[in-house]
């Protein structure tokens, strides 16, 4: 089974944001249930039930909302992926702590985020420079709980299943 560790997001001005960047690119949207913050990605994992074991520390442990502010994108110099920012000092500390729990070392890689899309082909960078008011406003929140999920990929994209809550 396919694993990660999640928290979902809340997306405020979802359908705003959408609606003024697809005059930019053509894209694959994230459906608003799916937004998320990936905390940690484990792979394939023959059970889930050791990785239940381990976390079951979080549960105890009080988690601290996170504020989305802003977007950007991933790939240079052509963007692959719209996503919304967090803060990264809270999401950092919270990663770095589920992988001592778990016993694993922090991915170094870890840029906390929740995907909003997956660009297709590219129209007009015009995006980066995109001025709306929603862009002054907290565009979301992400909260307690973690979930450990499955996902299984479809043709029509990502089923994440809730094994846990923590």
């Amino acid at each position: 089974m396919r694993l990660f560790l999640a928290s979902f997001a809340n997306v405020e001005f979802y359908e705003e944001i959408k609606k003024d960047m697809e005059p930019f690119f053509d894209a694959k949207w994230v459906e608003p249930k799916n937004l998320h913050l990936t905390w940690y990605f484990l792979g394939e994992q023959p059970s889930a039930a050791p990785i239940i074991d381990r976390l079951r520390e979080l549960k105890m442990r009080s988690r601290l909302p996170i504020s989305l502010q802003g977007y950007d994108t991933f790939g240079d110099p052509d963007p692959k992926i719209l996503f919304l920012k967090t803060s990264t000092v809270v999401a950092n500390t919270m990663h770095q702590k589920i992988a001592q729990i778990l016993g694993l070392e922090p991915d170094e890689s870890f840029r906390p985020h929740v995907t909003l899309a997956r660009i297709k082909h590219i129209r007009s960078k015009g995006f980066k420079n995109l001025g709306r008011p929603w862009m002054s406003e907290p565009l979301g929140i992400i909260e307690a709980p973690i979930y450990l999920l499955e996902s299984r990929l479809t043709q029509n994209g990502p089923i994440y299943i809730p094994l846990e809550e923590f």
